[in-house]
C-alpha cells in the first residue's frame, strides 16, 4: 500500500472559516435574547435517559443490570472541556494509559480498562471502530463504559468495552455550541477551539441536526506540537415520535497534527532511568523534527431504521460503513547521552486504512409466559472489517541538545514504504439476550453470543512480493459467550446482583495495534505467541457481586461492585513453531461509583477502584523467557536478576485510581466546580497482549500522580455563559505514561487555562 496524498488535508483555511463562523454564532444570541425564551440552565438534550446506555441489546435499566456501567453524560464532556476520548475516560475509575510497547502509531491511544488493554474494543453506536488514533468528542452525546467480558459486542479485552454514542436529531430546535480559548505559562501555541451544534425541525416528524468542530491548538506545556482539526457531522430523521422513525448521517473528521512524541525517562523525577544532571531541562523542550506529521481523514455513513410493531414489539436495523486513514511520520527520543548530554532520537513511520461495512439487526419484544415477565433481545450482526498498513524502516532522527534540541535539524516528513500488510476479518453473530422479572423483587438477566470470526492475513515488500509466513494466513474460529447475573430488588430504587459473564479471543485480530508500521513480524505483535497459527483462543471470565442505590427520585446513583477477571490460555513466545507454554492473569479488586445530582444545585460524579493483578505461567514459559529477565539492569541497580515472573502484577495497572468532579451553582448564575484524579503508580513492563514478560522492579515503576482541576462559569445572558477551567492546579509535573523500555516519557499537561464561551438558544 502506497502513501496517497488524499490523506493529506490542508485544514488552515477550512479552519479559520469555521472558527470565524462559529464565534458569530456566539455572539449572535446575545442580540438574539430579547426573543429566545431558552435558558442556558434549564434546556437538556440528550439521545437516551441520563445515566442510561443506548445499546438495543440492553434488556435492563442500569440500576438492574448485574454488572459495573459507567456512563460519562455530556454535560461534563463540555464542563471540563474534553476534546478526545483520552479526556473523556480520564473520568473513569480503573483506566491507565501507557505507550505501548515501542509506541509506533501512539502515544495515549493506548489504554487499558482494569488492568486489560482495551484500545481494540472502541465501540460507536454498537458498532467495532478499528484502528488506532484520536477520537474526537465534538459528536459525542455520551460514553459508556461496560465493565467484564460479557460477549455484548463478541471478542474484546477482558476489563470490557467502550461505546460512543453519536449525536441524533430530535424533535425541537435548538442551537448550541462553545468557543473555547487555551493556553499555560510555556511556549506551546495558543489553544483555539470551536464547536456548533444544530437542530432544526422542519416537519412534525422531521428533523436535521448538524454538528461542527474547528480547532487551531498547540499542546499544553510542549513547543512546536500543534493540532488542527475540522469535523462535520449531519444527520437527518424522519417520523420521529412515530412507530416508524429512519435516520441518515455523516461524520466527516480531518486531524493534521505535529505530534509530540515524549521526553527522555532521564528528565522525569521517579522513573528508574531519571538523571538528576536534567534538572534544568524545561519542561516543554520538544526533540522531534519541525517536519513530523500525523493526519487523519475519517468518515462514517450511517443509515438506521426503528421499527414499533407494538407498544412491547421493536425492530432496529443499523447499516455503518467507515473509513479512517491515519498517516504518522514521527521523531521520538530514545534515550540520554550523559556525557555528551545529547538525546538520540528514531523516526517512525505510521500508514494506514481500516474500513468496516456492517449490518445490525436487532429485535427486542417485551411479553409474559404465565407469571414470569420476559425483555428479550435478539439479534444478528454481519461485519467485514479490513487495515491495509504500510510498514517502514526506523532510521535515526539524529542526536539533538539535551537542553535545547533543534526541530530543524532533519527535515522530517515522510519515510519510503518497504513493506506492507492486509488484514481482512469477516464476522457474523447471532445473539439472545433476556431479563425475566421471576417477581418485584427478583430477576434473572442473561444470554449468549454465538460468533463465527474468520481473518485472512496478507503481508508483501512495497512491490508486492510475498513476504514471510505471515503471508496467506488464514483462521477461522465460532465461538460462544454470554453472561448470567441474580438481581434482588430489596427496594424499587435499589438492586443488589451476583453475576458471570464470558467471551473468547481468537488469535488474528490486528485491527488497532499501534504497531503496524514496524516491518516484519513486529508488525503483527503476537505472531510468535498469542496469534500465531497454534495458539489457542483465550478465554476471559468476570464474577461479580455488587449493589446499586439510587437516591433522591433517582437523581442520584450509587454503585459498589468486588469483581475478579481471568485471562486464560494467554500464549507466551513460540519455541519451534509453537507456543512455549500459556499463562493466565487474573485481576481482582472493588470499585465504587458515585453519578448525579445530591440536590438540584449540586451535581456529583466519581469512582474509585483499587486493583490487585497476578500473572501465573509455567516454568516452560520462564525458560523460554529468561533472557528478558536474568540479567540486571544497569539503570537500576536495586534491580537483582531473576529466574521467574510467575506471581507478577500486570504492567501499567495501578492499584488505586480515583477521579471525582463536582459542581453547585448558585442563584446569582454562577456555578463553581472542580475536581481530582488520583493514578496509582504501577510496573513498567510489556503489557498485558506481549508474548514476553520484563520482571516487576527492572524497569521501575511510573509513579503515582495526583492533580486538582477547577471550574467556574457564569451566565452573561439567557443565552451565553462564560466558563473557566484550570487545569493541574498545583502545576505538578508528572509522567502519563511510558514506554515499556523506561527510556521515553509523555508529559502530563501543565497548569493550564481554558476561557470558553457556551451557548445555546
Amino acid at each position: 500500500m502506497s502513501v496517497p496524498d488524499r490523506r493529506r488535508p490542508r485544514l488552515t483555511p477550512l479552519s479559520t472559516a469555521l472558527c470565524g463562523a462559529l464565534v458569530s454564532l456566539a455572539v449572535a444570541p446575545v442580540h438574539a435574547q430579547g426573543t429566545s425564551s431558552a435558558t442556558l440552565s434549564t434546556v437538556t438534550v440528550t439521545a437516551s435517559p441520563e445515566g442510561e446506555v443506548s445499546s438495543p441489546k440492553a434488556t435492563s435499566a442500569t440500576i438492574d443490570t448485574p454488572q459495573t456501567i459507567n456512563v460519562i453524560p455530556q454535560a461534563i464532556i463540555t464542563e471540563q472541556g474534553a476534546r478526545n476520548l483520552t479526556d473523556v475516560l480520564r473520568n473513569t475509575p480503573g483506566i491507565s494509559f501507557n505507550a505501548g510497547e515501542n509506541g509506533f502509531g501512539t502515544n495515549n491511544n493506548n489504554f487499558s480498562l482494569r488492568g486489560f488493554d482495551t484500545s481494540g474494543s472502541v465501540f460507536v453506536d454498537g458498532v467495532r471502530d478499528s484502528g488506532n488514533f484520536a477520537r474526537d468528542a465534538f459528536n459525542l452525546e455520551q460514553v459508556e463504559v461496560i465493565k467484564g467480558p460479557s460477549a455484548d459486542n463478541g471478542r474484546g479485552g477482558a476489563g470490557g468495552y467502550v461505546n460512543l454514542e453519536t449525536k441524533t436529531p430530535k424533535a425541537e430546535n435548538f442551537t448550541t455550541g462553545s468557543v473555547g480559548l487555551g493556553w499555560d505559562q510555556y511556549e506551546s501555541k495558543n489553544r483555539l477551539r470551536g464547536t456548533l451544534d444544530f437542530n432544526r425541525q422542519f416537519s412534525e416528524g422531521g428533523a436535521f441536526r448538524l454538528n461542527l468542530l474547528a480547532e487551531d491548538s498547540g499542546i499544553a506545556g510542549r513547543e512546536h506540537a500543534k493540532q488542527r482539526s475540522i469535523g462535520l457531522a449531519p444527520s437527518v430523521a424522519f417520523g420521529l415520535n412515530t412507530p416508524t422513525q429512519v435516520s441518515l448521517s455523516w461524520q466527516h473528521i480531518e486531524q493534521d497534527d505535529r505530534p509530540d512524541w515524549g521526553v527522555p525517562a532521564a528528565t522525569v523525577k521517579g522513573l528508574v532511568n531519571y538523571n538528576p544532571a536534567t534538572a534544568g531541562v524545561e519542561r516543554d523542550r520538544f526533540y522531534g523534527l519541525l517536519g513530523d506529521t500525523d493526519k487523519v481523514k475519517s468518515d462514517m455513513l450511517t443509515a438506521k431504521v426503528d421499527h414499533r410493531f407494538s407498544p412491547t414489539l421493536k425492530l432496529t436495523n443499523q447499516t455503518r460503513w467507515s473509513k479512517t486513514s491515519r498517516d504518522a511520520f514521527v521523531t521520538a527520543p530514545t534515550g540520554y547521552v550523559a556525557g555528551t548530554q545529547s538525546v538520540p532520537t528514531q523516526r517512525w513511520g505510521y500508514a494506514r486504512e481500516n474500513t468496516v461495512l456492517s449490518n445490525l439487526t436487532n429485535l427486542s419484544n417485551q411479553f409474559s409466559t404465565g407469571s414470569l415477565r420476559h425483555n428479550l433481545s435478539v439479534g444478528l450482526e454481519l461485519n467485514r472489517e479490513e487495515s491495509d498498513s504500510g510498514r517502514f524502516p526506523t532510521p535515526s532522527g539524529g542526536n539533538t541538545n539535551l537542553f535545547n534540541p533543534d526541530p530543524a535539524r532533519a527535515p522530517g516528513g515522510a519515510l519510503v514504504q518497504s513493506q506492507s500488510g492486509l488484514v481482512k476479518i469477516d464476522t457474523v453473530a447471532v445473539y439472545a439476550y433476556d431479563t425475566i422479572e421471576l417477581n418485584p423483587k427478583w430477576q434473572i438477566t442473561g444470554g449468549a453470543r454465538l460468533e463465527r470470526y474468520k481473518v485472512q492475513l496478507s503481508s508483501t515488500t512495497a512491490a508486492g512480493a510475498p513476504l514471510g509466513a505471515m503471508n496467506g494466513y488464514e483462521r477461522t474460529e465460532t465461538t460462544l459467550g454470554g453472561k448470567i447475573g441474580v438481581v434482588y430488588k430489596p427496594v424499587q430504587n435499589a438492586s443488589v446482583y451476583a453475576s458471570y459473564g464470558q467471551s473468547d479471543v481468537p488469535p488474528g485480530s490486528w485491527l488497532s495495534n499501534p504497531d503496524s508500521g514496524r516491518e516484519g513480524n513486529n508488525a503483527f505483535p503476537g505472531w510468535d505467541g498469542q496469534n500465531s497459527a497454534t495458539s489457542k483462543e483465550q478465554k476471559l471470565t468476570n464474577l461479580e457481586l455488587g449493589a446499586k442505590w439510587e437516591f433522591f427520585d433517582s437523581k442520584l446513583s450509587t454503585t459498589a461492585a468486588i469483581f475478579r477477571t481471568e485471562r486464560k490460555n494467554v500464549a507466551m513466545i513460540a519455541s519451534g513453531g509453537a507456543p512455549s507454554g500459556y499463562g493466565e492473569q487474573t485481576v481482582q479488586g472493588v470499585e465504587f461509583g458515585i453519578s448525579g445530582h445530591v440536590t438540584s444545585a449540586w451535581a456529583v460524579y466519581g469512582g474509585l477502584v483499587l486493583l490487585d493483578s497476578e500473572r501465573r505461567h509455567s516454568a516452560a514459559v520462564d525458560a523460554a523467557l529468561s533472557g528478558d529477565y536474568s540479567t540486571t539492569n544497569a539503570a537500576n541497580p536495586n534491580y537483582t536478576a531473576v529466574t521467574t515472573t510467575n506471581g507478577d502484577e500486570l504492567a501499567f495497572t495501578p492499584k488505586a485510581t480515583l477521579n471525582l468532579w463536582t459542581t453547585y451553582r448558585l442563584n446569582n448564575g454562577l456555578t463553581l466546580g472542580g475536581g481530582l484524579q488520583h493514578v496509582g503508580s504501577s510496573w513498567v513492563g510489556r503489557p498485558d497482549t506481549a508474548d514476553r514478560v520484563i520482571p516487576n522492579g527492572k524497569g521501575g515503576k511510573l509513579p503515582s500522580y495526583t492533580i486538582f482541576n477547577l471550574m467556574a462559569s457564569y451566565e452573561l445572558t439567557q443565552n451565553v455563559r462564560l466558563r473557566l477551567n484550570i487545569d493541574n492546579v498545583t502545576d505538578k509535573t508528572y509522567a502519563s505514561s511510558l514506554n515499556w523500555g523506561a527510556s521515553r516519557a509523555f508529559l502530563g499537561a501543565p497548569r493550564t487555562f481554558l476561557v470558553s464561551a457556551d451557548f445555546r438558544f
